[in-house]
């Protein structure tokens, strides 16, 4: 009970502080190359990773002054070695930090559902983190873990990592304070 009653308490008091922030909404998109290890590196000229795959993804949110942004996304995932075609659909929390003017550096995780194109009935969780440096138009370089909730030929659980670009059009709301019709 005493949980509870703290649980309420903070969240009545947190209510008050979020509505002081500047409220809007923001669409953001971004494009992402998971990477893989070279196989074929012999030589120190080669790289070490290689693009394996495409990943496209578009969400809708809110946002509380750029720092703290609420959103549901969706996309399509191609990871080439694996011959996989995934849909995901998640929430995500992007939390930022202000570093200059108008550039944040940003943690973003997210959690959700994936569904696999071509595969049969084969589905699981979705989840992401994501760490990027946001500029001042809203143009984000990140990189990004994804997990998804099933597994293949293995026990271990398919994951990528990306490296990718974001961009993000941020909407403020502005509120009237007037009373005229």
């Amino acid at each position: 009970m005493k949980t509870l009653t703290c649980l309420l308490i903070t969240f009545g008091f947190s209510c008050t502080l979020i509505a002081q922030f500047k409220q809007g909404s923001y669409t953001q998109f971004g494009v992402s190359v998971p990477l893989k290890e070279n196989i074929n590196r012999d030589d120190e000229d080669t790289n070490w990773l290689t693009p394996n795959g495409l990943s496209l993804k578009f969400g809708e949110g809110i946002h509380f002054n750029r720092t703290v942004a609420i959103g549901l996304n969706s996309g399509i995932d191609w990871i080439a070695s694996k011959k996989l075609v995934v849909i995901p659909a998640f929430a995500n929390l992007k939390l930022g930090m202000k570093v200059g003017k108008e550039d944040f550096l940003y943690l973003q995780p997210a959690y959700g559902k994936s569904i696999v194109l071509g595969r049969g009935n084969l589905h699981g969780d979705y989840k992401k983190i994501s760490f990027g440096y946001e500029g001042i138009e809203g143009f984000a370089l990140f990189i990004e873990l994804t997990q998804y909730g099933f597994s293949l030929y293995t026990p271990e659980k398919v994951t990528s990592i990306s490296l990718g670009l974001s961009s993000t059009s941020f909407t403020k709301r502005v509120k009237n304070n007037s009373n005229l019709p």
